[in-house]
């Protein structure tokens, strides 16, 4: 989100939802949102597997250094009131820009970047929860979903 509205709850009631990730910025105002997610995503059963920090510093493109322009870290707190885990801090560098107006996902073709190694960072956080939830029985939120002849509406069978 920032939204926590109709389309994502009727998304997570149609379709199997293995886990919830939550994308948030480092200003107090982007974290308040993050609580609803957060919030919608535990009221619906699904195992969130971590946030992750948008925005979260700038790399400059001549020196290579990271500032914190709209400040970093502030998640971690939100990740221990939730308990989950903080997956990456993405910083904007002008190489994301360029590979979405190129259709160059930056993890892809510029995987030593800044951003590109901290996507696969996330990527590979991700997968390891989601192996854990799948393992501990966590993954499945039919009891939310509405069912027909006591069948849910994402059943595979």
């Amino acid at each position: 989100p920032p939204g926590t509205g109709d389309a994502q709850i009727t998304l997570a009631q149609s379709v199997p939802v293995a886990a919830g990730i939550n994308v948030t910025t480092p200003q107090s105002v982007s974290l308040d949102d993050s609580r609803r997610s957060l919030e919608m995503f535990n009221k619906l059963h699904i195992p969130v597997a971590g946030i992750v920090e948008n925005m979260s510093g700038f790399v400059c493109p001549n020196c290579g250094e990271e500032s914190d322009i709209f400040g970093a870290g502030t998640c971690e707190d939100l990740a221990k009131e939730y308990e989950t885990e903080v997956l990456a801090r993405i910083p904007i560098e002008p190489g994301i820009r360029v590979g979405g107006d190129e259709g160059k996902p930056v993890a892809y073709f510029y995987p030593d970047s800044q951003s590109g190694k901290r996507y696969l960072q996330a990527a590979e956080l991700l997968w390891v929860n989601i192996m854990k939830f799948n393992e501990d029985g966590l993954i499945g939120n039919e009891a939310i979903q509405p069912t027909t002849n006591g069948v849910s509406a994402c059943s595979t069978h």
